[in-house]
This record gives structure tokens, sequence and C-alpha cells, in this order.
């Protein structure tokens, strides 16, 4: 036991003569004279010439000009069109407002749907039942 202790004492005293032979750091460079204020009319306008330089020189990547371009072409297409009259705006809204996915179609499928399944015959409603079991079983085979 006290050769253990007497190993690690005598790592921990030669890695701490160890450190203390290593070489102090370099002293630090002296420090700058500190810039001259700048106000805030320099520092927006500098601010604005940065941000010029690059949205002037920079690729659109993002393809953001291309679709304000498109946008602006729609507008104006868009103004050309005649608007909707009174009735047609009450029949859309009635119509988004009854089947909001799709209107009127939508409309006509749900009827036709509603008379499909009117025509087609009913399961038994006690399927647990031993009856109603042979039923499906015999309905199942070919």
């Amino acid at each position: 036991m006290n050769k253990i202790v007497i190993a690690l004492l005598t790592g921990i005293f030669v890695s701490s003569v160890a450190l203390a032979q290593t070489t102090a750091p370099a002293a630090a460079p002296a420090a700058a004279p500190a810039p001259a204020p700048v106000t805030k009319t320099e520092q927006k306008k500098a601010k604005q010439d940065m941000v010029q330089s690059t949205t002037s020189a920079a690729v659109d990547t993002t393809g953001a000009s291309a679709t304000s371009k498109q946008q602006a072409k729609n507008t104006k297409a868009s103004k050309k069109v005649a608007k909707p009259t009174k009735q047609q705006r009450a029949a859309d809204t009635k119509a988004a407002a009854v089947y909001p996915q799709s209107g009127p179609a939508s409309a006509a499928q749900a009827a036709k749907n509603t008379e499909v399944s009117k025509d087609t015959p009913k399961q038994p409603a006690n399927l647990g039942t031993p009856a109603a079991e042979k039923a499906m079983e015999k309905a199942a085979k070919p």
C-alpha cells in the first residue's frame, strides 16, 4: 500500500516540476489604438452599401426574382378578367360551405354515392350469432 502511495506522490511531483519548467507564453501584443467613434448615419450608410453590393452581385439561387416577375405578370393578367357577379359569388360560397373540397362536383358525387348505398343489401345486424356466421361462410364459398 505504501509503495502505491509513494508512486502516486512521485508521479505528481514529477508532473508539477515538468509544468514549472515549460516556457511561459509570449507576452500579449500591444493593443491597437481604439478606432474613432462611428456615427449612426455612417453605420447605416455602410450597411446599405454592403446589402446593395451583396444583392446586386449575388446570383439568384432561389429563383425569387423569377417568381416575383411571374407574380407581376399574373397580377396584371388577373386585373383584365371580369369580376364575378353577385349570383356567382353566392353560388360559390354555398358550394364551398357544403362541400369545401371541390364544390358542386363533389355534391353530385355524394348524391350518387347515397343512391348506391341505399340499393346495396345490408349485412345482418347480429354478426356474432351462429346463424349469421353460417350465412357468411355460405356466402364466402364459391
